[in-house]
């Protein structure tokens, strides 16, 4: 039986990747092991992410194509091991008048940023969300016992960097927002 469901998952993933998916979701619930992974890009920026769990764990992932942007909460009573990683590129519209022969499309880069964490965890919850595009956003959410390492960077016109680390019982909220304005 469980052969059958494993075949009808790949089926269905295998006609997602051959119609072009714009939107992805997964949930994964298991008393055994489990591992996910899943990377993209495009010109606003890239992702990539990593969730392995071994005991009782439930896995979510959700990636969004329209407006770039990847989910992923992991929870699990054993161990946990997690990475992800994501860039993207800032730009600015710029408002003055251009010669219509020339062959500017009116943007101009602010420079790029990156955020990362990755962590191994015994009995926690993980939970990360980024989105990608001319504004990079998102945030971090660790409940549990373990290891982690987080951090940002924004490198161009205006500069920020942030890292993190913390070990034992932890709570870390980490969020972060780089580029626009409202």
């Amino acid at each position: 039986m469980k052969r059958g469901f494993v075949i009808l998952g790949m089926v269905c993933i295998l006609f997602a990747a051959l119609a072009g998916a714009d939107y992805i979701a997964t949930t994964i619930t298991t008393d055994g092991s489990a591992f996910l992974s899943a990377s993209g890009s495009d010109t606003n920026g890239s992702f990539a992410e990593r969730a392995m769990a071994v005991d009782t764990a439930r896995l979510t992932r959700t990636i969004s194509g329209d407006e770039p942007g990847i989910d992923l909460v992991v929870s699990g009573s054993g161990p946990v091991l997690v990475s992800d990683y994501a860039s993207g590129l800032i730009q600015e519209s710029e408002s003055r008048n251009h010669c219509l022969f020339l062959d500017e499309d009116g943007e101009r880069s602010l420079g790029e940023t990156s955020v990362y964490s990755s962590g191994i965890f015994n009995g926690a919850e993980y939970a990360v969300s980024r989105a990608i595009g001319s504004v990079l956003s998102g945030g971090t959410r660790v409940n549990g016992s373990g290891l982690l390492a987080f951090g940002f960077q924004g490198l161009g016109n205006r500069s920020l960097q942030s890292r993190g680390f913390v070990s034992g019982n932890l709570s870390v909220q980490d969020l972060f927002r780089y580029g626009g304005r409202e």
